[in-house]
């Protein structure tokens, strides 16, 4: 067929020109082409990616599941669908170029079309989006990004469009010339007000630390489009049962407070716990805020929704006092035992008890995690042991009456009978103990898990201490110095001494707690504890960083506990280095699970798990849980660790 230049008169016989005849059907059907081969390369980006990468997806895909709440097969298979494409176009490999990288390597070179050529390789720069629709028209529409009010051009691909004018929607974009196209189409959700969405990811963005929202929005993509639908779903208030006014205008406070802080269901369930306690139990209120702090508090404790904030620094947020919120939280828990343990089964998945709160934030020891054993716990003699524990409060040694052997075996069984029980029976048996022989130092460790503070604790370890140096004798460290862990008979001093030292590190007295860790590695260099983890973090904390680099050395282990902290190490003196990427490398190696939690794309959750496993997820939180504040110092990480 003869070329026909666009100028020339249309061969119909119209006299029209080409281009404004039959050649206008022309130039339609070649952007309909486009848009068709488009659509035809989403699809085999995703077939590429299932077929290279699909044990990575499906991997990471497990992970993300574990923090969704997915009701049916349908959705699953929704959520697998848009993690696909979101990890294909955001998710760094090992080699860290993403799989939408590796697709244009191997594909690119096979598409003829110069110009889809190019949008193809323009794909790299795909970005994440929740905004306002402004206008639709056929399967385009003019949007505005919620974050930047950027006002841009996008087409949908052979998908009808359903969203109307003036409506919320979140999706994923690719470049398409100047205009973006959907990938695979816009999520709607026309029962949510934009600005309220906006507001509630941008809180996000602010509690996770991140610079900006859209940065959120791009790491947290799945976890925000599965939270969205919730946002509007609170109870109203107005429409429960309330005793008297006062009780809802505490709900109404609580709400008000935590609505963009918190997830929907999760201040449901307050306000719901709120009904529950206000209909057992009419108090006479004051200051509502009391109880909203509380409440709040309360929260923090059954379910991992926020970073531990202790009863302090809610006291200083909500303008009361701390005393006042631990009496009411003890209210709380005590009218609400059955609510709270059911709770803590639906957020656990098992048989977990919650009697009481977590002091403030309860010391966590590494080796081994089980709830049992997270409690066991320079001198050149006992005469360092004696004397005062802490600086400016000296202990003085009282005279202790001795226990009959009788009454110690008496003692030591209630001990053993208190380790297997729980809430206010284990108590008990631990009182009971320490009538029967005062220098039962493990029922001062058991006895300081129900204080209200750390301070007050630390006077429980602290007798415990000086219970343990009595019944041991002076001779007996000097004699045993270097393998105390292996005569049972220290165990009970050995667990008060490092509750002692964590207890010391949290309420930030460093010092103190380095000479307590450095004092029971003496005692037992053989290190049953894992006191070295803990002084490894107060070393990097204090800026010690060749005690650090020496512990490393002192205890070389190819754990994930090891080689994340050589390379935190090296990190915190040196930078960003060659040697730094070969130490990230080997750690990745040992336990890939730790990158997310340092990144921030993973939460950690409000209890570290009871065990682990090397190279699982278990391990990884309680690594991040420990040293998360040290990788936080390090400016630019999260930027290098995206990069390798």
């Amino acid at each position: 067929m003869e070329h026909i230049n666009r100028n020339d008169r249309c061969p119909c016989g119209s006299g029209k020109k080409y281009k404004k005849c039959c050649g206008v059907n022309e130039a339609v059907s070649i952007t309909q082409i486009i848009e068709n081969e488009i659509d035809e390369l989403q699809k085999q980006l995703l077939h590429f990616a299932y077929y290279h990468y699909g044990h990575e997806i499906q991997e990471d895909f497990e992970i993300l599941e574990s923090v969704m709440d997915i009701e049916n097969d349908q959705e699953r298979e929704f959520y697998e669908l848009i993690h696909a494409i979101w990890f294909s176009l955001f998710e760094g490999l090992e080699d860290g170029r993403t799989i939408i990288e590796q697709f244009i390597a191997v594909e690119g070179g096979k598409i003829k079309r110069p110009k889809l050529k190019h949008i193809l390789q323009t794909w790299t720069h795909a970005r994440t989006i929740a905004g306002k629709v402004l206008c639709v028209e056929n399967n385009k529409m003019k949007i505005e990004d919620g974050f930047t009010l950027e006002q841009m051009e996008t087409i949908v691909t052979n998908l009808p469009i359903t969203i109307g004018e003036g409506d919320f929607f979140i999706g994923i974009l690719l470049p398409y010339e100047q205009n973006y196209v959907f990938f695979p189409s816009p999520f709607d959700l026309p029962d949510l007000k934009p600005e309220q969405t906006f507001s509630y990811i941008k809180e996000r963005s602010l509690n996770s630390d991140y610079d900006s929202p859209q940065e959120y929005l791009t790491d947290f993509f799945m976890e925000v489009l599965s939270e969205l639908p919730m946002i509007g779903g609170l109870l109203e208030v107005d429409e429960l049962d309330w005793p008297a006014p006062i009780y809802k205008q505490v709900a109404d406070q609580f709400k008000e407070k935590l609505e963009m802080v918190l997830p929907p269901p999760i201040i449901d369930t307050g306000i719901i716990l709120w009904l529950n306690f206000c209909q057992k139990k009419q108090k006479r209120i004051q200051n509502p805020n009391i109880y909203v702090a509380a409440l709040h508090y309360l929260l923090t404790m059954i379910a991992p929704i926020e970073e531990m904030v202790t009863q302090k620094e809610f006291a200083k947020e909500y303008g009361v006092s701390a005393g006042s919120i631990s009496s009411v939280v003890s209210e709380l828990e005590s009218e609400l035992a059955e609510e709270i343990a059911e709770l803590v089964g639906l957020v656990y998945g098992d048989e977990q008890t919650f009697d009481k709160p977590p002091m403030e934030k309860a010391p966590v020891i590494q080796f081994p995690t089980s709830r049992s054993s997270l409690k066991e716990g320079n001198s050149d003699g006992a005469g360092a042991f004696v004397q005062p524990l802490t600086s400016g409060n000296p202990v003085h040694k009282k005279t202790v009456r001795k226990a009959s052997r009788r009454d110690e075996e008496r003692a030591r069984n209630l001990i053993y009978d208190a380790y297997q029980t729980d809430g206010k029976q284990r108590y008990k048996l631990a009182e009971e103990a320490l009538q029967l022989n005062p220098n039962c130092v493990d029922a001062y460790v058991i006895l300081a898990e129900k204080t209200k503070s750390l301070e007050e604790a630390i006077l429980l370890y602290e007798k415990g201490i000086l219970a343990g140096e009595r019944e041991l004798g002076t001779a007996f460290f000097k004699e045993n110095k270097g393998y105390f862990w292996g005569l049972l008979e220290t165990r009970p001093f050995m667990r008060a001494k490092l509750h002692y030292a964590e207890a010391l590190s949290l309420l930030g007295k460093r010092n103190e707690a380095i000479k307590q860790y450095e004092e029971l590695l003496e005692l037992n260099p053989m290190d049953n504890q894992g006191v070295r983890y803990s002084l490894f973090v107060a070393y990097i904390d204090s800026g010690d960083f060749k005690k650090a680099g020496n512990l490393l050395q002192q205890y070389e282990e190819p754990s994930a506990q090891g080689l994340y902290n050589k390379l935190l190490l090296e990190l915190h003196e040196n930078g960003f280095t060659k040697e730094a990427e070969m130490f990230l490398k080997a750690a990745k190696k040992e336990n890939k699970h730790v990158i997310g939690y340092l990144t921030g794309k993973k939460r950690l959750p409000a209890y570290p798990p009871e065990f682990y496993g090397f190279g699982d997820e278990n391990e990884a939180i309680v690594y991040a849980d420990m040293h998360l504040q040290l990788w936080g110092k390090i400016d630019g990480l999260r930027e290098w660790l995206k990069g390798k």
